[in-house]
């Protein structure tokens, strides 16, 4: 899918140990957002609780509010299951609406993909 006509939205998911990690590129907003459920969805279902689902934005250009109010439902869905939605942010882009709902902890908001993966 192209989110403007030149940058396509993407989504990989592997497992990294026990954990499993959704990685995302381009924007997230009303026109993917269907598309990144479906990845995160997948992801809850195979992950084996109480290891969580990694959420890496690193490659997020924009993040609307259709994608943080889908980061929280499933943020929801795994800490039903025993599990955390742990997202990895470090562009303006993702942190400073993250930032400005104050849900950084909420969401477990790391740096990097290997802070996400260390066990606190």
């Amino acid at each position: 899918m192209l989110t403007d006509g030149q940058v396509p939205f993407r989504t990989a998911c592997k497992s990294v140990g026990a954990a499993v990690l959704v990685h995302v590129t381009g924007e997230i907003d009303l026109t993917t957002v269907p598309d990144l459920a479906e990845r995160l969805g997948e992801a809850v279902r195979s992950v084996t609780p109480p290891a969580p689902v990694v959420a890496d934005l690193s490659g997020v250009r924009f993040l609307g509010a259709q994608g943080i109010g889908l980061l929280l439902d499933h943020q929801d869905l795994c800490l039903r299951r025993g599990s955390a939605l742990v997202v990895v942010a470090n562009t303006a882009a993702v942190l400073r609406p993250l930032q400005a709902l104050e849900l950084m902890s909420v969401l477990g908001v790391r740096s990097s993909v290997l802070d996400a993966l260390t066990p606190a």
